[in-house]
């Protein structure tokens, strides 16, 4: 029986499989439009480059777990906020709001670049387009309940709101201080909420 490094060996694997995770995001960070290499992982999680297989399928699995690792937790997480928040002038500035936040928390360059950067792994591609889809599909509904007098100010009210957030991920992305970045966003969504509507 090979030796393991944990007190079972589901465990053992568990720990394996999260270093070689670990790996994969730290290269991913450093360089997220990299092609991530057996070598260059075991290397860094500090494994035999020949048992990488018994924990993962291919090297490219990684990336698409680094990807899971944040996109499922960040809707989530934008979801709670918006149902907290009540009101959908409130509702809207909460997406915007949070959205910043986990970028802010996460790096929202690297990790959007490293979904980018794939061969052939639709696991990502399917991740990332139902975050999309559900991150666009609350928002749409805070505007909706927001401009019921005027349904066809929706579509314009939601890409404004895109905008905004766009601008703001590129801003952190270019390393501006994350409290202003955080301000000016949820100014411009608090500004938009007020005067679109009337």
């Amino acid at each position: 029986m090979p030796k393991i490094d944990a007190p079972t060996v589901a465990e053992h694997r568990a720990m394996i499989r999260t270093r070689l995770i670990d790996a994969a995001e730290a290269i991913l960070r450093e360089s997220p439009s990299s092609h991530l290499t057996a070598g260059a992982v075991t290397s860094a999680a500090g494994i035999a480059r020949n048992s990488i297989y018994r924990y993962v399928d291919s090297v490219e699995d990684l990336r698409s777990l680094v990807v899971d690792r944040y996109l499922p937790e960040w809707l989530t997480t934008v979801s709670a906020a918006m149902e907290i928040a009540g009101s959908p002038e409130d509702r809207v500035v909460a997406w915007v709001r949070t959205n910043l936040e986990q970028a802010a928390a996460t790096g929202h360059g690297w990790l959007m670049e490293a979904a980018r950067t794939q061969s052939l792994n639709a696991s990502i591609d399917e991740t990332v387009a139902h975050a999309h889809t559900g991150m666009r599909n609350t928002l749409t509904n805070a505007w909706t309940d927001l401009l019921q007098n005027h349904p066809e100010r929706v579509p314009i009210a939601t890409g404004l709101t895109v905008g905004i957030l766009d601008a703001g991920f590129r801003q952190l992305d270019r390393g501006q201080p994350r409290e202003l970045v955080l301000q000016l966003g949820i100014t411009a969504a608090r500004a938009l909420v007020t005067h679109l509507p009337a």
